[in-house]
C-alpha cells in the first residue's frame, strides 16, 4: 500500500513472490505459510461450498415444485387435452398404404422384385389386422392375391385416430351436392342401420380410364367410433381401392376424399385435409399408351 501526498492512499499489486517458477506453481496449488489450497483457505472454501449446496438444493425444490404441480394438471389414463384443444385438432387426417419414400409409387410389371417390396410392406401392415374377422372374411386385395399388384394394385384408405371423435353421418335423404352420383346412389341402396358410416370415394385427377372398385365396401362403420384411449385391441377400419388395368408408362393420380359433416374438406396441395393422394406409375411395354414424363 502507498500513500499519496494529498493523504489518499491507494492499493498497489504487490510483487510475486520470490522463488523458481516450480516453487510458485506449488504454492498456487497449497501454499503452507497462508495454509491455503488454490488460492482459498478451508474456512472460504467452506463458505463456498455451503453456497453453492444451498443454491442447488433451493434450484431442485423449485424444479420439483414446477414438476408436481405440472403433474397434478395431467390426466393419468387420458391426454389432458382433446379435440378442438388439442394441438392435433378434431379434423381427422386420412392416410393410405402401401408408403412409398419417393414421390410417386413406381414400378414395372416385368420386374416381381420392384414391387414384391410393397406387396410384403402390406403383408407386415396386416399381420396386425389378422385376429380381425372383417378383415379375414375377405376374398380380395388379400395377400393370396398379391394386394393386386403388379396389375391391378390395391390402395387402403384410414382415417387416422383422434381420441374421442365422433364422425356426424350424412343421412341418406341429406346428402352433400358435391358428393359422387355413384356414392350417392350406394349409401341409399343400403338398409338405414347401414348407412351411418365414414365414406370414402376416389377418383383419378386425370383420365386415364382407369376403373376404381371398392371390394371391401365403401364406408367405415360407425361401430369404429369414437377411438378410446388406451384400448389396445381397436385397429383403424380401412377401405380398399382397386386400379383395373391402370395405364402404364403414365402417372396415375388417385384422390381419395373422407365424407362425414365434421371432415373439413380442402382441396388446397399446400394445406390439404379430408383427403389422400396416391400417385403410380406403372412401367410396361405396351404400345398405345403415353409415355409422359413422371416427376
Amino acid at each position: 500500500m502507498a500513500s499519496k501526498t494529498n493523504g489518499v492512499e491507494e492499493w498497489v499489486r504487490a510483487p510475486p513472490p520470490p522463488g523458481t517458477c516450480l516453487s510458485r506453481f506449488t504454492n498456487a496449488i497449497y501454499n503452507h505459510e497462508e495454509n491455503s489450497f488454490l488460492g482459498r483457505t478451508p474456512k472460504r472454501w467452506g463458505i463456498v461450498l455451503t453456497f453453492y449446496l444451498v443454491f442447488y438444493a433451493v434450484l431442485g425444490l423449485m424444479f420439483a415444485l414446477c414438476m408436481g404441480g405440472l403433474y397434478l394438471t395431467l390426466e393419468p389414463n387420458r391426454p389432458t387435452y382433446l379435440l378442438e384443444e388439442s394441438l392435433i385438432g378434431a379434423n381427422p387426417g386420412v392416410a393410405s398404404r402401401p408408403l412409398y419414400e419417393t414421390a410417386v409409387l413406381k414400378y414395372s410389371v416385368e420386374n416381381s422384385s420392384e414391387y414384391q417390396l410393397y406387396v410384403d410392406q402390406l403383408n407386415e401392415f396386416f399381420n396386425y389386422y389378422s385376429s380381425e374377422r372383417w378383415y379375414t372374411t375377405q376374398k380380395e386385395c388379400r395377400a393370396e392375391d398379391q394386394y393386386g399388384f403388379p396389375d391391378n394394385p390395391c390402395i387402403f384408405v384410414k382415417v387416422n385416430k383422434i381420441i374421442d371423435w365422433k364422425p356426424e353421418y350424412y343421412e341418406a335423404s341429406d346428402l352433400p351436392a358435391d358428393m359422387p352420383e355413384d356414392l350417392v346412389e350406394h349409401i341409399q341402396g343400403l338398409d338405414p342401420s347401414k348407412q351411418k358410416q365414414v365414406w370414402i370415394s376416389c377418383e383419378e385427377e386425370k383420365a386415364n380410364d382407369t376403373k376404381l372398385e371398392y371390394p371391401w365396401g365403401r364406408g367405415m362403420p360407425k361401430e369404429y367410433y369414437p377411438y378410446v384411449y388406451g384400448n389396445k385391441e381397436y385397429k383403424s377400419p380401412l377401405v380398399a381401392v382397386r386400379l383395373s388395368h391402370p395405364a402404364h408408362n403414365q402417372n396415375v393420380v388417385i384422390r381419395c376424399r373422407a365424407w362425414a359433416k365434421n371432415i373439413i374438406y380442402n382441396k388446397s396441395l399446400k394445406e390439404p385435409s379430408g383427403y389422400t393422394r396416391f400417385q403410380l406409375y406403372i412401367e410396361g411395354n405396351e404400345s398405345g399408351n403415353s409415355t409422359e414424363v413422371h416427376t
